[in-house]
């Protein structure tokens, strides 16, 4: 039986399966992208009335993809398969054209409205499609004026509306180019939340800007009172900061240049180089780089050179190749955080260098740096992970203003305290040459009123002792005549008596006259010798009681027998004379008592009398030299400088004048003088010499062995001392030009215990 069907029929032709896997190929050529771009792209679900979370794991993008328009979509999303990394939308370094894909879905029951914005307003270029039925529709074309003028104006940033039904899908597909960040900070979100984001911005960037614009009146108004450039300075970088802030936001952009990216990019560029400069130049005018940190200087200089460089050549960008505005842009950058990297440690040595009240400088200069570094590195796309939120630009830069302008403040304060402090001194010196000039001219007075005093009592002493010689004349011309008459010597004793008493007148004339020529010496030529208490006394009381009777007024002496005291008689005599002097101006009722007694080997002479005594402030003057010496007006009252010379000459003795009371009553002085005893030892001048080391003791009235020991030298004239028994005013004068000191004779062993000669023994 023969069967007329094909062997063949019912099984699988090779031919067959050729085919059929040919056809499968096709499709999947066809159909299998659109299917494969569906698999990778994760949709975001939306629902109505809320925002969309992070865009950011969603989105899906590849680089150099040239014009997609020309490319089936499904073949760029096929493309799209990159990921993002981090949570801020960055794509890389900037340069290359770039497609980013991305799915959005109505999750919820309702229709929903949302805006896709993508938070930048400049670019080389910018589509922005939907892909609906495998095709393209371009919903934002950027690099039409017109279009991306409303756009702009509308949204603030190249944005666009979402209106989806219940479960409606949409696939976004942007296409774009920029020349300096591929930082794009894509959101979606409801109209209540991206307008209220809108205006918080606005209200934010106004605030910096008002901020910014005190600060610049501020330091205009110190430049007007100061007339210190450095706040020129300042003002200008803050104005290129306010520039920079509302240029940032895209608000130049948006309402001057919608079709003009690469102008944009050029303004953007030299605002920050321009920033960078002015800051640079604040910081040489304030810190005085120059003077202070002349190879800071220099780096500053150059960095200022690179960033005008920079500018001038921004003004040709659009002109230049991809390759070259990348390498401006790069440089851009480069000064901009130079500037901002090194004015931090400018900022530390000036702190170091001219005071810590410059801490403001490093806090606002370091916190710029800091973000302007951290900027750099996102915008640029070093790091694609690393988020970058240009709106903080605003902030951190009001607040390095105002840290700066601080630091200028708190700078002027310390100036400021240093000028008052200075014209404080001034005027305490001023003050002092005042006092100084008063007190001068009150020293002028005060010397003028005691010469006149010293020349009223020199003219007493001189009289006394001229009327004391007139007296001696007298007793000797009665003395011849009694001795040549008596020829039998009957008048023998009286003529003795007379002789004795005109030797006695004639020591003290000479005593007063050799005191007044003494007055003002203040050489410290000192002639010392032994003499009894009554010697010094008596001759005082010669001179004073008829005075003292004149006022009605009595002067009595009290004096210990055998009292011998060892000093320069003349100059003792003339202190006294100065305290009896006071004592008989300044006394109306009743007298003064001068007194003298032996106490240990000191000497205690004391002067009281019942005059009106002094005031409290007088004897201030007189007891502390701190206090200034003025004249009181008033009755009873001086200047003192009776009192004072005369405790200068005691102190020359190496004695001691003080007061022990002084009121309504009287007033009371003692003084106190060393070397006296109640007898002394007679010696030699060699015997005394050798008793005193370290001093050269001459004979004076042996003239001839006197000027031989002189002239032959080898002993300082501080260091001889010429005894001799001539004590008078020529002497005294003749031999304070060669010699230390003046011993009277007779010499005594007791003159060595004199601190005038024992303190030079003491130092040998």
């Amino acid at each position: 039986m023969h069967n007329d069907e094909d062997p063949k029929r019912g099984a699988f032709h090779p031919m067959r399966l050729w085919a059929v896997a040919t056809a499968l190929m096709l499709l999947a050529a066809l159909w299998g992208p659109g299917v494969a771009a569906q698999e990778h792209l994760p949709a975001i679900n939306l629902h109505a009335g809320e925002d969309a979370p992070a865009v950011a794991p969603y989105v899906r993008y590849t680089r150099d993809v040239g014009d997609i328009a020309a490319v089936p979509p499904a073949q760029v999303l096929a493309a799209a398969t990159h990921r993002i990394q981090g949570r801020g939308v960055h794509f890389g370094p900037p340069g290359d054209r770039t497609a980013v894909a991305m799915k959005v879905r109505n999750a919820s029951e309702v229709t929903g409205s949302w805006v896709l914005t993508t938070g930048r307003g400049s670019l080389s270029h910018f589509h922005l499609y939907e892909v609906n039925d495998g095709q393209l529709e371009l919903v934002v074309d950027g690099t039409d004026p017109e279009a991306a003028r409303e756009n702009l104006r509308t949204y603030q940033a190249f944005s666009t509306e979402l209106a989806l039904e219940p479960g409606q899908e949409k696939t976004i597909l942007i296409d774009f180019l920029s020349e300096n960040s591929t930082y794009m900070p894509l959101r979606i979100e409801t109209y209540g939340t991206f307008f209220k984001d809108r205006r918080v911005n606005i209200a934010m960037v106004s605030g910096v800007v008002l901020g910014v614009a005190v600060l610049i009146f501020l330091n205009f108004m110190f430049f007007s009172i100061t007339g210190h450039r450095e706040f020129v300075w300042l003002a200008v970088a803050e104005v290129f900061f306010a520039f920079n802030t509302i240029h940032s936001e895209g608000y130049f952009t948006i309402f001057f240049l919608p079709d003009a990216p690469l102008l944009g990019i050029a303004i953007e560029d030299s605002i920050k180089c321009a920033f960078a400069v002015a800051m640079a130049q604040f910081a040489r005018s304030f810190v005085r780089t120059a003077e202070t940190f002349p190879r800071r200087d220099l780096v500053l200089k150059t960095l200022i050179a690179a960033g005008l460089a920079v500018i001038v050549l921004q003004s040709g960008l659009v002109l230049y190749d991809q390759a070259f505005r990348e390498v401006l842009h790069i440089g851009t950058w480069f000064i901009t955080v130079a500037v901002a990297l090194f004015l931090p440690f400018l900022g530390f040595a000036a702190m170091r260098q001219i005071g810590r009240q410059l801490w403001p400088l490093l806090v606002g200069w370091g916190s710029l740096a800091l973000f302007i570094i951290y900027a750099a590195i996102a915008s640029m796309g070093v790091f694609a992970w690393l988020p970058v939120n240009w709106h903080l630009a605003g902030p951190v830069g009001l607040f390095e203003s105002i840290m700066v302008t601080l630091a200028l403040g708190l700078n002027l304060k310390k100036i400021r305290a240093a000028q008052q402090e200075a014209d404080a001194n001034y005027a305490r010196s001023m003050a002092e040459r005042l006092a100084i000039s008063e007190r001068a001219k009150q020293l002028a007075e005060e010397k003028a009123f005691a010469l006149a005093t010293v020349n009223s009592q020199n003219a007493l002493l001189h009289a006394s002792g001229h009327d004391s010689r007139q007296v001696i004349l007298a007793l000797n011309s009665a003395i011849d005549v009694l001795k040549r008459s008596d020829e039998t010597e009957t008048h023998r004793e009286l003529a003795e008596i007379l002789q004795s008493s005109s030797n006695y007148l004639s020591e003290i004339a000479s005593t007063t006259i050799s005191g007044a020529a003494i007055v003002g010496n203040e050489s410290g030529f000192i002639a010392l010798s032994a003499f009894k208490g009554q010697a010094l006394i008596e001759p005082l009381m010669m001179m004073f009681r008829t005075l003292f009777a004149g006022k009605s007024l009595t002067l009595t002496a009290e004096v210990e027998d055998h009292a011998i005291i060892v000093s320069d008689r003349p100059m003792l005599m003339r202190a006294l004379a100065n305290l009896l002097s006071n004592s008989y101006h300044y006394t109306e009722a009743g007298g003064a008592t001068v007194s003298l007694r032996i106490d240990g080997a000191r000497a205690i002479i004391g002067i009281g009398d019942t005059g009106v005594g002094m005031t409290d402030a007088m004897l201030r003057q007189l007891t502390d030299d701190t206090v200034p010496r003025t004249r009181e007006e008033g009755a009873g009252n001086g200047t003192g400088s009776g009192f004072r010379s005369a405790k200068r000459l005691i102190e020359r003795l190496s004695g001691s004048l003080e007061i022990v009371s002084s009121g309504p009553s009287g007033t009371r002085l003692q003084i106190a003088l060393p070397c006296a005893q109640a007898a002394v030892t007679p010696c030699t001048a060699s015997e005394l010499g050798d008793a005193l080391p370290g001093w050269h003791v001459l004979d004076f009235d042996r003239r001839e062995a006197f000027r031989a020991e002189l002239k032959a030298g080898g002993v300082a004239k501080a260091r001889i001392a010429a005894a001799t028994y001539d004590d008078t005013t020529v002497t005294r004068g003749r031999l304070s030009e060669t010699v230390g000191m003046m011993l009277i004779k007779p010499l005594c062993c007791e003159m060595r215990e004199h601190p005038a000669l024992a303190a030079v023994s003491e130092e040998v």
